[in-house]
């Protein structure tokens, strides 16, 4: 089974539209069922993940005690961030790159500064459970790098273009940044479950994962417009990646079992 067949797979797996494939994750293509509509009321060029996965909660709704959840912020809020809604801004990167002292979180007034550039591990390019973990990793870097800046090339490079709904999320990180918007936050980690590490029939890997999110706000003129709430999801999600040529390549991300 070749990478088109996989994400039509994957596709008919969540049975999920496009509107609303939106929360949980920011890694993009990913769903399940049963999801309600997004309530958050930010406009579709918001770097919220609502507009790029579903929240925690209704992507997932599983019925567990994961109280994650994205939400809008009240209407015309100008005033500093509270402490309980601060995005959590890491110090080291997944693939353990430093954050440089001079790295300015986003503000009401401004997006971040002087962003570091992630640099991708030669681990990360070895066909090892050692080597997939070190790509997610790099791939999660990336994705913060394109959440604070609004450049999104470095995740489209090790993302496939057949997550239709991952090359949505990124064209509109893309407007939102054009359009004059930013986003604080937005790192996202998956760890791969233990001795998981088994290559399919079809010359891919299918990881069950752990997702760390460390939370997001989205800012609009000096206004806050969307907030999300870190959430730790253990048992819900599994990744697709193939090995290629030298490389890893992210395909798709699922509900635990459905592929």
């Amino acid at each position: 089974m070749g990478i088109h067949d996989v994400a039509a797979r994957s596709r008919r797996a969540t049975g999920v539209s496009a509107a609303v494939l939106a929360a949980v994750l920011l890694t993009g293509c990913t769903g399940g069922g049963n999801v309600p509509e997004e309530t958050a009321t930010a406009s579709s060029n918001s770097l919220s993940p609502s507009h790029a996965s579903a929240s925690a909660e209704s992507t997932a709704n599983t019925g567990s005690d994961d109280t994650s959840t994205t939400t809008p912020a009240p209407s015309g809020s100008e005033s500093p961030l509270p402490d309980d809604w601060r995005p959590q801004e890491p110090t080291v990167l997944a693939t353990g790159q430093k954050i440089p002292g001079d790295y300015e979180p986003a503000t009401l007034a401004h997006p971040a500064r002087n962003v570091p550039k992630p640099v991708m591990p030669e681990e990360a390019k070895q066909e090892t459970e050692a080597g997939a973990q070190a790509f997610l990793n790099y791939r999660a870097d990336a994705q913060w790098y394109s959440i604070q800046t609004g450049d999104t090339s470095l995740i489209r490079q090790v993302t496939s273009t057949d997550c239709a709904n991952c090359v949505e999320q990124y064209d509109s990180f893309d407007r939102a940044y054009s359009d004059g918007n930013w986003s604080g936050g937005g790192l996202e980690i998956q760890k791969i479950i233990p001795d998981s590490f088994i290559k399919r029939a079809d010359g891919g890997y299918n990881l069950p994962v752990e997702t760390v999110n460390y939370g997001l706000v989205t800012f609009r003129g000096g206004k806050v417009i969307e907030r999300q709430i870190p959430f730790d999801l253990k048992d819900r999600f599994d990744v697709y990646i193939l090995y290629k040529e030298g490389s890893w390549l992210y395909v798709t991300a699922s509900p635990r079992g459905s592929m």
